[in-house]
């Protein structure tokens, strides 16, 4: 399965509502880069909802925990990691996010703000090879937008999301050219 087929399932009635996140929606906020799997950001509700539909698509769930659910694909295609958020966090990123057009099916992308602060809790919880690529994708999409940190809105943003170290560092890399 693709990015596409999985649109497609969660549109299946009855539809289960979901963000798409990680290497689709780096993409979609202009900054391409290869990416192994989709990511989807759902309801925790759903989860049982889900699960059974990647089910009966032959996903297998190779990890989870309350938060977080990765399905491996019987044979060729993508995987797809789910990020688990209760009602009010999923309700208030998908007002902030837009809609995308993925191979003709229209998917729900989170936006920039919730899409770095999806970054930089990873990077703040990551090893270092998760890490360094997540440091990326922040670096590329400051830039790429260009976002001061010393802006109070993304000073505090950064903040709340990825602490003061996490908002020092930033500051030293998008001083260098």
């Amino acid at each position: 399965m693709k990015l596409p087929d999985f649109l497609d399932l969660a549109a299946q009635p009855p539809g289960l509502r979901c963000l798409i996140i990680g290497g689709y929606a780096l993409a979609h906020h202009g900054h391409i880069r290869p990416t192994v799997d989709v990511d989807f950001l759902a309801r925790r509700v759903e989860r049982p909802d889900w699960h059974a539909r990647l089910a009966e698509a032959h996903m297998v769930l190779a990890s989870g925990t309350s938060a977080f659910s990765q399905f491996n694909p019987v044979g060729e295609g993508e995987g797809l990691d789910l990020m688990w958020v209760d009602d009010p966090t999923f309700d208030a990123m998908e007002r902030a996010g837009g809609v995308a057009d993925f191979d003709g099916r229209p998917g729900r992308v989170v936006g920039l703000d919730h899409l770095l602060a999806l970054k930089l809790h990873a990077l703040r919880h990551a090893s270092a090879e998760r890490g360094s690529k997540d440091a990326a994708d922040i670096e590329w999409l400051l830039r790429r937008h260009q976002i001061s940190l010393d802006d109070g809105h993304y000073k505090d943003w950064f903040l709340r999301y990825g602490g003061p170290t996490l908002h020092e560092s930033f500051q030293r890399i998008l001083r260098r050219p």
